[in-house]
């Protein structure tokens, strides 16, 4: 894979982590989108895709697999976070949603220094190199809810604040590196197991098509598409990559369960306050 692009206003070359042209400093794509983009991985997806089609068929369920993709085409990018960061969020739209990596160059948390983190950042540089700092994630929902273990409020971010700059990705990254081996030399990332915004529901499609029955209805496409663990390990689920910050502004909804803990009723009252200054809605499912 080359390096670099070019830049489509100067023509001069662009290197591929580079959101600015650092020649004529004028915007390209999201580098993470860009990738996605890529005409040989949009070509891969669409072997993939088309394959599952092809299986589907045969299997008699074509019709119940393209209605599930019509349903994954409009899913949502939804993230989980504790009460306290989201009521952070929530007094002000001055306040950024950080990555990992800024949260440490910060100084405002300490990596635990566990294994997770070390497979999590050898994951980070293999699939966002150059810009992995930049990279925020969350997982495709059907349900509003995400992934339990992050935290018990349930963050439905804006398709129009994200989708120009959101790529997905088959799987929890990080398993999906060490998988493929993608780490062991450069260039190794197998093409066709990620796409962009709007081909989210080719990509569910691909990867879920031997799942999906002749009589698998609508009642079963939200825990197909994301399947709660016990653990980060053990989820399953379309990863969303969103590139660049993100305030209360870019958030449209938030989930909470009715199972939540009985200590985080007042902060959940609290939140709500703050949530409805910036007309976002506080759901309880």
């Amino acid at each position: 894979m080359p390096t670099s692009r070019q830049c489509q206003f100067c023509n001069n070359p662009r290197p591929r982590a580079a959101s600015v042209c650092p020649h004529c400093g004028r915007p390209g794509l999201y580098p993470n989108v860009e990738e996605a983009e890529d005409r040989d991985e949009r070509a891969a997806l669409t072997r993939r895709y088309e394959a599952a089609l092809v299986g589907s068929t045969t299997r008699g369920a074509d019709g119940a697999l393209k209605d599930f993709e019509a349903a994954a085409a409009n899913s949502s990018a939804v993230l989980a976070r504790s009460p306290g960061e989201l009521l952070r969020l929530a007094s002000s739209d001055l306040e950024l949603y950080a990555t990992f990596y800024q949260l440490i160059e910060g100084g405002v948390r300490l990596s635990s220094g566990d294994e997770w983190d070390f497979r999590r950042q050898v994951a980070d540089l293999t699939l966002f190199p150059g810009y992995f700092k930049q990279i925020r994630f969350a997982a495709l929902s059907l349900d509003g809810f995400g992934l339990r273990t992050f935290g018990s409020c349930s963050i439905t971010l804006r398709a129009d604040m994200i989708a120009h700059r959101t790529s997905v990705l088959e799987e929890n990254s990080v398993l999906f590196v060490e998988r493929h081996g993608a780490a062991s030399k450069k260039g190794a990332v197998p093409q066709g197991y990620r796409a962009t915004w709007n081909d989210r529901g080719r990509l569910c499609a691909a990867k879920l098509h031997k799942a999906v029955d002749s009589d698998t209805g609508p009642d079963k496409y939200s825990s197909l598409l994301m399947r709660q663990g016990a653990t980060s390990e053990e989820h399953e689920f379309v990863e969303a990559h969103i590139f660049g910050p993100m305030t209360i502004r870019t958030i449209e909804q938030v989930t909470v369960s009715k199972r939540r803990k009985r200590a985080d009723n007042i902060s959940i009252k609290r939140i709500e306050e703050e949530l409805k200054k910036f007309g976002v809605t506080l759901r309880v499912a």
